[in-house]
C-alpha cells in the first residue's frame, strides 16, 4: 500500500513537470524524426519505465510464488517421513522392551 501512495506521489509529480515543459522538440532516431512536445516524451518515458519496472515486479512475483509453493512440498514431503520415522522408531522402542525390558527402565 505505501509503494502505491509513493509511486501516485511520483506519478503527479512526473505530471506536473511534463506539463510546465511542454516546449516541442524534435526527436531523431536512426532514420526517423518526430515533432512532439517535451511532456509526451516525458510520460511516455514515464510511463513506459513503469511498465517495464511492474513487469519485472510481475516476474519476480512469479517467481517466488512458485519457489513458495515448491518448498511448501519439500515440507510436507519431510513431515510425512519424520512421521514415519517416528512410528518406526516407536515399534523399535517396544520391540527392544519385549526383548530386553530392565534396559529401558534406566
Amino acid at each position: 500500500m505505501v509503494y502505491l501512495v509513493l509511486a501516485l506521489i511520483f506519478a503527479f509529480f512526473v505530471a506536473v513537470f511534463a506539463v510546465q515543459n511542454a516546449g516541442h522538440i524534435t526527436l531523431a532516431f536512426l532514420a526517423w524524426h518526430w515533432d512532439t512536445s517535451v511532456a509526451v516524451v516525458i510520460l511516455g518515458a514515464a510511463a513506459l519505465g513503469g511498465l517495464f519496472g511492474g513487469l519485472m515486479a510481475s516476474v519476480r512475483e512469479v517467481r517466488f510464488k512458485l519457489r513458495t509453493r515448491n518448498l511448501q512440498s519439500e515440507i510436507r514431503r519431510l513431515e510425512v517421513q519424520i512421521e514415519e520415522k517416528t512410528k518406526e522408531n516407536e515399534k523399535l522402542e517396544m520391540l527392544v522392551r519385549e526383548v530386553h525390558p530392565q534396559r529401558l527402565d534406566n
